[in-house]
């Protein structure tokens, strides 16, 4: 039985489809669902949002983070884990665009994280969560975080060409 944190984000857009495909892993696992607006009720504890503290802590204790393909992927990431993500599409009214479907597939390539393109995968990649997590950390190191002084001249840079 894993520790399993379901988080959709903090944006207007439900993401009914992500709680329907998370419903079957309640019965076998110990699964937390942060729901946002989604209109789903999953059977197992949930909140529509969060504090930032407590999505912490909980991001923190779960032996698998499944989230939208959005800032969380980096959250989990930078504790040393790889999440499990989902992307958000628009053709499905869950985003206004589909930059969380271009993301993740960048991600999939390269980075380390493990698409979910099918909900109903969600059972056996939690299951083989923990291998795969094992050989990713170990193939795909993390980018170290940019520096402040990166940052800064990033964007200086970019405030230079709005202003042009």
């Amino acid at each position: 039985m894993a520790r399993v944190l379901v988080t959709v984000g903090m944006g207007p857009w439900p993401f009914d489809r992500l709680i329907h495909g998370v419903a079957p892993l309640c019965a076998a696992h110990e699964v937390f669902v942060q729901t946002g607006t989604s209109t789903v009720t999953p059977p197992c504890p949930h909140e529509a949002f969060l504090p930032l503290d407590d999505l912490r802590e909980r991001l923190a204790a779960a032996d698998v983070v499944i989230t939208h393909a959005g800032n969380t992927v980096r959250l989990v990431q930078r504790l040393g884990r790889v999440p499990v993500a989902v992307a958000r599409e628009a053709a499905r009214g869950e985003m206004g665009n589909d930059h969380q479907v271009a993301y993740l597939r960048d991600e999939e390539r390269s980075g380390r994280v493990i698409a979910v393109w099918d909900t109903a995968d969600l059972p056996a990649v939690v299951a083989a969560h923990p291998e795969r997590q094992r050989r990713l950390l170990a193939e795909r190191p993390l980018p170290g975080a940019v520096d402040s002084a990166r940052l800064v001249a990033t964007l200086d840079a970019l405030c230079a060409r709005l202003v042009r």
